[in-house]
């Protein structure tokens, strides 16, 4: 799986850019409130690697020309599907600056 779209990158407006993503985690924590509650705290990061496009990162993987990492609250509701890649391409899709990116 991988997001297409069009970046701008250092002022250079990249079409058909090949979005991976490379690394993804998530933690769990708990802690207590004011009233003593406990709480529990979910969250994952995940990175993104930007190629291209697909071809380049077919040939290349490792000739990324960018990478971002990115913070989101993961779901564990039931119904959800709790893989969390596509939970990651979901939360990228989410962020104003890749709304209009398409699934490939």
């Amino acid at each position: 799986m991988a997001l297409k779209g069009t970046v701008v990158y250092k002022g250079i407006s990249i079409a058909d850019t090949h979005c991976v993503v490379d690394r993804a985690n998530h933690d769990c924590n708990y802690s207590k409130d004011i009233d003593d509650n406990v709480v529990k705290t979910l969250s994952a990061y995940f990175m993104v690697k930007f190629y291209k496009d697909a071809a380049t990162y077919a040939a290349t993987p490792a000739l990324h020309y960018d990478q971002k990492e990115f913070k989101f609250t993961p779901s564990v509701a039931n119904g959800v599907n709790l893989n969390i890649i596509k939970q990651a391409y979901a939360a990228m899709k989410a962020l104003a600056a890749y709304d209009d990116f398409t699934d490939v």
